[in-house]
């Protein structure tokens, strides 16, 4: 698939979670709170915020 913010990224895998009907409504809650137009784009970010902690949690241990 290709994405419609930028062409040049194909995403071609997916990861399927199951969650509840409340679990789901709350992502769907939290996403829009914080203005994200998916729950997909909202667990995206929450992942690359944490994988750029770890990052640096680790050059920091590494010194």
């Amino acid at each position: 698939m290709i994405t419609k913010n930028d062409p040049d990224v194909i995403k071609n895998c997916l990861i399927r979670v199951r969650v509840t009907e409340e679990e789901h409504e709350r992502f769907m809650k939290r996403a829009h709170e914080l203005g994200y137009r998916t729950v997909s784009d909202f667990i995206r970010t929450l992942i690359d915020d944490k994988t750029e902690e770890n990052e640096e949690s680790d050059v920091r241990n590494a010194s």
